[in-house]
């Protein structure tokens, strides 16, 4: 059984290439453009499916609180 993260995506400026794959994936669609990365607009609409991260083609979007 693998656990629910308590932590919201995030998202790396660095790698992010803005192609826009995880807005069209999010099943609650709670990522919004800021600045052209994707980012969190509410975080309990987020419901931390991770599929955002699975969906990236370049392995931008963290589960976890490791700075980037």
């Amino acid at each position: 059984m693998s656990q629910i993260p308590n932590e919201l995506p995030l998202i790396d400026p660095r790698l992010c290439t803005s192609c826009g794959d995880c807005l069209r994936i999010c099943p609650t669609q709670c990522l919004v453009w800021v600045q052209q990365i994707p980012r969190v607009t509410e975080d309990q609409a987020c419901i931390r499916c991770q599929v955002c991260a699975l969906v990236c083609p370049v392995d931008a979007v963290r589960w976890s609180l490791t700075k980037f």
